[in-house]
């Protein structure tokens, strides 16, 4: 069994993993279920996607700040409007380090019954 610091330590990381602006933006369904929808219809701008949701415009730019901010969408700017979709490159490569992450405290914390 691991010794109790390199637990906490691994306890630490795990905080900080969970509790990442990916996985916060993550945690609210309707920032799922925008996503979701951007992912299935592609770009569009923020009066397009709110006409699908019942929450008002002000509040799905708010969840769009949010998510692009947490490196799930891109944003782009054609004229004055702008739109957003899925950034799945960047998404991947957040997924990549966060499953590097964990993968690097599992030892410290729990680790696999042939150890």
């Amino acid at each position: 069994m691991p010794p109790p610091r390199r637990r906490a330590r691994a306890a630490r990381e795990l905080r900080e993993i969970l509790d990442s602006r990916l996985f916060r933006a993550l945690c609210e369904p309707v920032r799922v279920e925008i996503a979701t929808w951007l992912t299935e219809s592609g770009p569009a701008d923020v009066n397009t996607i709110a006409s699908h949701f019942p929450q008002h415009q002000t509040v799905i730019s708010r969840h769009l700040a949010i998510l692009h901010e947490a490196g799930v969408l891109r944003r782009t700017k054609r004229g004055r409007h702008v739109y957003f979709e899925m950034d799945g490159p960047g998404m991947t490569d957040r997924m990549e380090k966060i499953l590097e992450r964990f993968r690097n405290i599992v030892p410290l914390c729990c680790p696999s019954d042939e150890d």
